[in-house]
């Protein structure tokens, strides 16, 4: 079976929103929403969606089936243990991707596994064999890897690879890598293991996981994993929104198959089914994430977008808004917003009054563009007062 690989530095992304996003306190999905979210994401375009090991329950089993059977043009890849019994269970359900793990650093060896290496390293090479032999395209991840010496690294992945694993994946499990450690790890496998694909899964305990993306990539990682959100265990994963905007902004070309306008709803439904609100710095669709403030930048922006913007926001359906709702507002702001609001272009006399009116009502209190307006009015007619 062969191994899909990039193609003139495509990146493959593996969404994970199934499996590590559930992984998250706040998330609950029943099994409509899960199914809707598989579509959703596969219409977005995602290569790859991960779900959860048959085993955790029937209904995941259920689930599982069911999402292997929509047609789905996305792969759909499924997280079992080095155990027999996942394996055999996911095989029976309908995977035929398989993404097997297991612990390889000296705190989960000691800590969660309780056993000794070759014993272990047993563990791994029946396993891939009992995949491979079902007939399931295997990655094998060797779980907390930035905390696992190259030594038993390359142990691990030398069992996994003579078993017939087609991609090794290189997760940093406890958010602790940073872009150049990512780079030397990647690029060791690589030269090791040419001709193995290699995934990166970055958790975000440190802030860093977009970055370690970008960096895995760069080094060679063909596959990079993500959520909606960057919802997972305890602060998450690499966010899909925050790859696509560092992706685009590095070349356009790169996000150019997906649908980067689908991306809003997919992150409004994540944030409702999860019980709260889009992060107010999540890249691309926060509320305000397109919002300027500042007299300098509204001036500017009103010249050329690209003066303040590296993302345009129609890319992702989004428009512009040229905030007048703070007493930093400048002028040419007040001028536009005067514009739109009362169908003709302000006079200059008028838009230093508006502009007056506007910075002392924010100076006494939060307003926005709704009572800006308000204010505008007001102050044209001649009476506002603060």
């Amino acid at each position: 079976m062969a191994t899909r690989t990039t193609e003139n530095g495509r990146v493959l992304v593996l969404d994970s929103t199934l499996r590590e996003g559930e992984q998250f306190a706040q998330a609950h999905f029943t099994q409509q929403d899960r199914v809707r979210l598989a579509l959703a994401l596969d219409d977005f375009g995602v290569d790859e969606l991960e779900l959860p090991s048959p085993t955790v329950s029937p209904a995941v089993a259920a689930e599982l089936a069911e999402i292997c059977q929509l047609g789905l043009r996305a792969q759909v890849r499924v997280h079992v243990r080095c155990h027999p019994a996942d394996i055999e269970a996911a095989l029976a359900a309908g995977a035929t991707e398989l993404n097997l793990f297991m612990g390889t650093s000296p705190a989960l060896v000691s800590g969660s596994l309780h056993q000794p290496w070759p014993r272990l390293a047993r563990r791994i090479r029946d396993a891939v064999e009992l995949a491979v032999s079902g007939g399931g395209l295997v990655r094998f991840s060797a779980e907390d890897a930035f905390r696992t010496s190259r030594q038993r690294l390359f142990a691990a992945f030398d069992e996994a690879v003579a078993a017939g694993a087609r991609r090794l994946g290189v997760p940093d499990t406890v958010g602790i890598a940073t872009p150049e450690t990512v780079t030397a790890t990647v690029r060791a496998v690589r030269r090791r293991y040419p001709g193995v694909a290699q995934e990166f899964h970055g958790h975000n305990d440190t802030g860093c996981a977009v970055a370690n993306a970008v960096a895995a990539w760069r080094a060679g990682a063909e596959c990079i994993d993500v959520t909606v959100l960057g919802i997972g265990e305890r602060v998450g994963i690499t966010s899909l929104g925050a790859l696509m905007a560092r992706l685009y902004t590095l070349a356009p070309e790169l996000v150019a198959r997906y649908r980067l306008d689908l991306l809003p709803e997919l992150d409004a439904a994540v944030a409702r089914l999860s019980g709260m609100a889009i992060p107010f710095n999540q890249p691309l669709t926060a509320a305000h994430a397109f919002t300027h403030v500042a007299g300098v930048h509204t001036n500017a922006v009103l010249r050329s977008p690209a003066t303040y913007e590296a993302v345009d926001p129609a890319v992702v359906g989004r428009s512009r808004v040229l905030s007048v709702a703070s007493r930093l507002v400048g002028r040419h702001a007040v001028a536009d917003f005067g514009a739109a609001l009362l169908g003709r272009a302000l006079e200059s006399h008028e838009v230093v009054l508006a502009t007056e009116a506007l910075k002392a009502a924010a100076e006494e209190r939060r307003i926005d563009q709704a009572s800006a307006a308000t204010v505008v009015r007001a102050a044209l007619a001649g009476g506002w007062r603060a």
